[in-house]
């Protein structure tokens, strides 16, 4: 049963391989840090059951060169808990050219020596680069690759291409994904829009759908291979309610046609020193 909640978050990470990426860097900001805490809880039907989780995030933007990101995620669901933990980061190389890299990785074993669930990668590796027309300065194009390593057989290439675009108070960000899995080889692809309208310090209101096709191998008596075509919808509201102090509200749904459909909701809290 752990392999196949692995085996169910090859898609979902292929949607979601942007959501770090997604609100960029307070440039406008002053202040150089930024905590963010919060939680999600989400139902899915058809015996998935109850999930939650917390997650903490701290934002270091002393340079507007480089900005790193620490985080911490935790997920509950029937099976157990596990944890990630990660670092992310910004690199402006040129006024131009941009990147982010990043890696996370999930202890599979708690402190007692007991397995754990497997709702994380072990190890993850993303990086992706970021190129900005001289001709149209408001059109950046990027391309990218992540790598998920579930223990054992069970791996993942996520390669990525799309744009983002920023018209007046706006960020409108496109990909398309195209998922390499093992064992067996598999390929799938899938796609994702985003728009966030706002402005940094004030507030930010923005959805994002995704939609695509996972294939992947499980093996339970013997092999099965699984084909599965999903979708998903995500809205959230950022504020600051201070100078230095803000929330966050989301909700999402997410579809696995003959798998499951599930419902959550996000909130937390930041602060900005």
């Amino acid at each position: 049963m752990k392999h196949l909640f692995a085996l169910a978050c090859l898609f979902a990470a292929a949607a979601s391989a942007e959501d770090a990426s997604f609100e960029k860097p307070a440039y406008e900001a002053t202040l150089p840090m930024r905590l963010e805490v919060g939680t999600t809880q989400s139902y899915a039907g058809k015996n998935y059951g109850y999930w939650r989780g917390a997650d903490a995030e701290l934002w270091i933007r002393y340079s507007a060169k480089f900005i790193p990101v620490l985080t911490i995620n935790t997920q509950t669901r029937p099976g157990g808990t596990q944890e990630s933990y990660g670092f992310f980061s910004y690199m402006n190389w040129t006024k131009n050219f941009y990147t982010t890299q990043g890696l996370s990785f999930a202890p599979q074993l708690s402190a007692f020596g007991t397995p754990q669930p497997i709702f994380f990668p072990k190890q993850r590796y993303d990086g992706k680069a970021y190129f900005k027309l001289p001709s149209e300065p408001k059109l950046v194009l990027d391309a990218g690759i992540t790598y998920l390593d579930y223990g054992g057989t069970i791996k993942s290439e996520i390669f990525s291409a799309g744009f983002i675009y920023y018209p007046p108070k706006m960020v409108i960000d496109g990909n398309l994904f195209v998922n390499h899995n093992q064992p067996g080889g598999m390929v799938s692809a899938a796609g994702s829009v985003s728009a966030q309208y706002g402005r940094e310090g004030k507030y930010w209101l923005g959805a994002t759908v995704s939609g695509g096709h996972e294939a992947y191998r499980y093996f339970a008596a013997q092999p099965v291979d699984v084909n599965l075509n999903g979708y998903s919808a995500s809205v959230f509201f950022r504020k600051w309610i201070t100078r230095r102090t803000g929330f966050v509200l989301g909700l999402d749904h997410q579809t696995k046609f003959t798998a499951y459909s599930r419902i959550g909701a996000t909130a937390k809290m930041f602060f900005e020193f």
